[in-house]
């Protein structure tokens, strides 16, 4: 493979983002000088352009949101294969503008029916071959496609074969991902190597091509055959062989069973926020039960203390309020948060306003909440207000990954799909298929391995989840939409954007661009119980010392402007004049409409 440089694609990429409110098109779509996009017709906001430009192409050409969101999908599996793929899964949640419906579409991985808790006791690596879940990635979008697209998988998938076959543009932020995790690259060499360096040698770079023939092949065959291609046959046979070789414990009988059972398909959970109504994700998903119980303390708040608006913004007083509040929601969430159809779930006691009022009581104006660093439980007793008791767990563990891809689409018509998918850490556990050319992910790690834990692996348990796709409605009406990667900070990231749209009238690229901070009830550091870890961007170094005088101990992470630390939030704003879609500088982000 030869180094091309394509100067007619040539990205050109800016550490800052300028809300562009109003502006035409670039006339190069995968310029990011420009990240956002206002149109009347329909918005794709996705972290990468060409994927973005894949999801406008459908809708220009008559599809809707849902047709739009499975070619965004699958097109991103091309362009962030280190982020997602069909060795993956997802979640997504959409609202039909029409029936005023909102849906829940579940096609996250789970564990095979071999994987007993006593496998993963010793011997484990969360790159291994006991990490790879079984994936249900192809059954969900075509399952999706089919019951709520127009178009055939051919005009779908097409898209995303010549991307693959073709070749795309290394991005600044793919660039740096290869480079960073080469060492998993080389695990399946004979298969990566060729796509993924230079001669075979040295890693792709910005600028140069990626081209993934074998990929191209095996998605061209899933839009000819099906899904079916994907878990029965010849070539599902070479996958599970592939896993197995490498440790794992995926069977045929695991892939039928991913056939037969996914996606499943429910209603969006819901809740509320001083009038705007919450339509998230719930099991396996902890995060939008987490944005729910967060906003209900939030509003807990504003009813004692006033308007949160009244704060600065990002002050030392906001970031202390919200700091405190993610605490006790991560606290819950380790404690009592997994895949509700195998264990005990207090959904209602988590999600009720009266239990976040109470947990608010731990909050402090000007003092950090030190949490299980000063000795005090991180978690609370929502079964107090769940109609019926069930079984309390230990605590569980969470996985913190950066990987992980969202994007947001709306029609027309105003219909909302937004995605969030994964094969979990970057390149998944490395190993790539014979002749597949896609990565299998590692998602058996965001299980416990624990086994009182209530997030401990099982036979076809599905791992909690922090993705949390969401669509938030104000009067009936769509208001906006939000999702984003980067494991346990996507709860943080998506809850500071909302508020920075709700609370403080921003428009949908001034609140994604806004500085971000991160608190989580443990703390990583060896640090005293009169200090409180606390992640922050260096845009904000300039409210460390007043964090520091409220017993903070201040991480400031990484060393330009934004940090992929923070998540990569994609969205979209309903205005009077359409439709405001907002796309990340943290990833390679782009909005694009028309």
């Amino acid at each position: 493979m030869k180094r091309t440089i394509l100067l007619a694609l040539t990205l050109v990429f800016l550490l800052t983002s300028v809300s562009m409110a109003g502006c035409t098109p670039a006339t190069d779509y995968t310029d990011l000088s420009v990240r956002d996009f206002v149109g009347k017709n329909g918005i794709v906001t996705a972290a990468n352009p060409y994927a973005a430009k894949v999801g406008l192409d459908i809708l220009q050409q008559g599809g809707n949101a849902f047709d739009a969101a499975v070619a965004v999908s699958f097109a991103m599996g091309v362009v962030e294969p280190d982020a997602t793929g069909i060795g993956g899964g997802g979640l997504m949640i959409a609202y039909n503008v029409n029936s005023k419906q909102s849906m829940f579409y579940n096609f996250r991985e789970f564990a095979p029916a071999n994987a007993t808790i006593d496998k993963y006791q010793s011997d484990y690596s969360a790159q291994s071959g006991k990490a790879i879940a079984v994936p249900t990635q192809v059954a969900g979008l075509l399952t999706i496609l089919e019951e709520q697209g127009t178009m055939s998988r051919q005009e779908i998938i097409a898209p995303s074969v010549s991307l693959a076959r073709d070749g795309v543009v290394v991005t600044p932020e793919l660039a740096k991902v290869i480079l960073d995790n080469f060492t998993v690259l080389q695990k399946s060499r004979e298969e990566t190597m060729p796509v993924f360096c230079i001669d075979g040698i040295e890693p792709l770079a910005e600028g140069d091509t990626l081209v993934q023939t074998d990929l191209a092949d095996v998605l061209q065959n899933i839009a000819d055959y099906g899904k079916e291609y994907f878990y029965t046959g010849e070539f599902a046979q070479k996958v599970v062989d592939a896993i197995q070789q490498a440790g794992g414990y995926v069977t045929m009988d695991d892939m039928k069973y991913a056939l037969d059972n996914y996606p499943v398909k429910s209603a969006a959970l819901t809740g509320s926020y001083n009038g705007y109504d919450i339509l998230t994700v719930g099991s396996p998903s902890t995060g939008g039960t987490m944005l729910i119980e967060m906003l209900n303390m939030l509003e807990s708040y504003a009813q004692t203390n006033g308007k949160i608006s009244d704060l600065q913004h990002n002050s030392a007083e906001y970031i202390n309020l919200i700091a405190t509040v993610m605490q006790l929601a991560y606290g819950d969430k380790e404690k009592y948060m997994a895949d509700a159809t195998q264990v005990d779930v207090p959904l209602q006691g988590l999600t009720d306003k009266q239990y976040a009022s109470d947990r608010m009581e731990k909050y402090t104006a000007g003092q950090a909440y030190l949490g299980t660093a000063s000795g005090d439980t991180a978690y609370g007793d929502p079964w107090k207000y769940q109609t019926e008791q069930g079984s309390v767990y230990s605590d569980g563990e969470s996985g913190d990954h950066y990987s992980t891809t969202s994007f947001s689409i709306i029609d027309k018509e105003g219909n909302i799909v937004t995605f969030t998918q994964t094969i979990n850490s970057f390149f998944g556990t490395g190993y790539v298929p014979e002749g597949t050319g896609f990565f299998l992910n590692n998602e058996i790690n965001d299980f416990s391995t624990q086994p009182d834990s209530i997030n401990a692996v099982a036979p076809y348990k599905q791992p909690a989840s922090y993705m949390m796709p969401t669509v938030v409605l104000k009067d009936n009406k769509p208001y906006a939409t939000l999702g984003s990667p980067g494991g346990s900070r996507i709860p943080s990231a998506v809850l500071q954007v909302l508020l920075n749209l709700i609370e403080f009238d921003m428009d949908i690229q001034s609140a994604i661009s806004a500085p971000r901070v991160y608190c989580f009830t443990t703390d990583d550091g060896d640090v005293s119980a009169t200090a409180k870890d606390i992640y922050i961007e260096n845009a904000l170094k300039e409210i460390e010392n007043s964090l520091v005088a409220m017993n903070y101990n201040v991480l400031l992470y990484g060393d330009k402007q934004y940090d992929s630390y923070f998540g990569g939030v994609q969205g979209i704003k309903v205005t009077d004049n359409g439709y405001h879609g907002g796309a990340d500088p943290r990833r390679d982000g782009k909005a694009l409409g028309y």
